[in-house]
């Protein structure tokens, strides 16, 4: 199943989603999962794979931000059972590999499993590597990802028409006249089949969302107009759901977007200011000439973050950010989440492993500065920068500056290897492993990696240059304007 470019950015690479089965409303959902690799035995049983799924709580499908909160445990047999699941999307991490679930009861059957595939190829980056996941026939998962072949299917015989009918090619008028028939056609005659697949999804629900958006998306890209009546009826359709509830679905908000991705055209048009409002927060100015709500208003400023107008929807949140409106609320939670975990107060959140095999709470650092080098067993740049540090830090760093070593390795065999490369046991090595939870803390992109904390305990960087490409340099150029700043 391959979803368009803005079902891709709701969506992310990992476009296999899963759904659960359960209760009805938005109560709580009974998940059982199966963890397999290709060949159907238990993926547990594979090197490094280990016995822990971490799951992840999408807090909106705008960002996608996830926050990092249960684990679930599988079995020797690959099973783990997910009790009182809270309908909505999340992520489920075993690094490198990660799967997007959908937990919503509509349309789905009681006693569903659903199973997670460790892929056999070889991951492309350290975190984030999509990984499959298979579904019981007829469950709506199932159903989706039929569905997306079929327009894709539909789409490509029409693939030269696309490009000629909306110019992205020369063709001549006759053929640009011919295929534009075409596609018109192609879209009446869609129409009746798209309407009866997409009944098939309970609507105002999680899946039924995504399907509309998928078939939003194929027919605008074939040249339908987003006011393209084919869909009135659901249109029409009273949503009962909340703001939040319908900012948690990923289908509903890449819907929207197409719906209201040119609104300000009009406003173009008609010569209105509407930049000028945007970046000063003229909410009622927007209101009245969109006629919509204050939340409209905040959620289109929201998707205008990936906009070539991006500048003005960020001045609009800088001046509208404290508004008292549900979009507002859950826009600034998101915010405040994400930069709590970008924060050296969210390492108090976590538990670290010392040498000794007890864990205690964790912490950046506080009165010095800290260096802390994320590396783990095996990686050969890892140890040529804990070489260079290591030299730096007992020769030229002085007094002030502490470092210690963030072990990210998967087992405990990895661990006792990078505790074996202390230079003396005061050297300080801690173990976080493979949590994403603490990979969201330290922005994990690669190992090696450079973390700084300033002596008032705030990170400098996440991402310091390593110690063969200027931090030392880096360093002192800190301490001094930090002692200038003190001044």
């Amino acid at each position: 199943m391959e979803f368009g470019p803005l079902m891709r950015r709701f969506l992310g690479r990992a476009w296999l989603l899963l759904c659960a089965c359960g209760t009805t409303g938005w109560g709580q959902t009974d998940v059982v999962l199966r963890w397999v690799d290709e060949t159907g035995e238990p993926a547990c049983q594979l090197d490094g794979a280990g016995h822990t799924l971490h799951i992840s709580t999408w807090m909106d499908g705008v960002d996608q931000h996830a926050v990092q909160g249960a684990d679930l445990v599988v079995d020797e047999s690959g099973i783990s059972a997910w009790n009182g699941a809270d309908r909505g999307v999340y992520t489920l991490e075993a690094l490198p590999w990660a799967w997007t679930l959908v937990v919503d009861d509509a349309g789905s059957r009681q006693g569903d499993t659903l199973t997670l595939v460790w892929p056999s190829r070889r991951p492309l980056k350290l975190r984030g590597n999509p990984a499959s996941v298979v579904y019981p026939e007829g469950h709506p998962g199932a159903r989706l990802a039929a569905f997306t072949q079929e327009l894709e299917v539909a789409q490509d015989s029409l693939d030269l028409d696309q490009l000629v009918g909306l110019g992205l090619v020369g063709g001549g008028v006759d053929r640009t006249q011919a295929a534009q028939a075409a596609l018109r056609s192609a879209l009446d005659s869609a129409a009746s089949w798209q309407v009866q697949r997409l009944e098939s999804f309970a609507p105002h629900s999680l899946w039924g969302d995504l399907a509309y958006a998928q078939i939003l998306e194929w027919r605008m890209g074939l040249g339908a107009s987003a006011s393209d009546t084919a869909f009135s009826a659901r249109e029409a359709s009273l949503d009962p759901r909340t703001w939040d509830q319908k900012l948690a679905s990923p289908g509903w908000c890449s819907a929207w977007e197409l719906k209201h991705e040119t609104w300000w055209k009009p406003l173009e048009e008609r010569r209105a200011p509407w930049r000028s409002w945007a970046a000063t927060g003229q909410v009622d100015s927007l209101c009245q000439a969109m006629s919509w709500t204050q939340d409209e208003v905040h959620l289109a400023m929201w998707l205008g973050k990936s906009q070539p107008w991006s500048r003005w929807a960020e001045a609009w949140w800088d001046v509208r950010w404290r508004d008292q409106c549900m979009v507002a609320d859950i826009r600034r939670l998101s915010d405040q989440t994400q930069a709590h975990l970008s924060s050296a107060q969210s390492w108090g959140d976590m538990r670290w492993m010392l040498p000794n095999g007890d864990l205690e709470p964790a912490w950046a650092g506080e009165g010095s500065w800290n260096v802390w080098l994320v590396t783990r067993d095996g990686s050969s740049a890892g140890d040529r920068e804990l070489v260079l540090l290591r030299n730096w830090m007992a020769n030229e760093a002085g007094p002030g500056v502490a470092w210690g070593v963030l072990s990210v390795d998967g087992d405990e065999q990895g661990l006792y290897a990078t505790l074996k490369k202390r230079a003396n046991v005061r050297e300080q090595v801690r173990w976080v492993g493979r949590d994403p939870g603490w990979w969201d803390r330290l922005d994990v992109l690669g190992v090696p990696q450079v973390v700084v904390v300033r002596p008032d305990g705030q990170i400098q960087t996440h991402q310091a240059p390593l110690p063969s490409e200027g931090l030392f340099t880096a360093m002192r150029r800190w301490q001094k304007l930090a002692g200038s700043v003190r001044r």
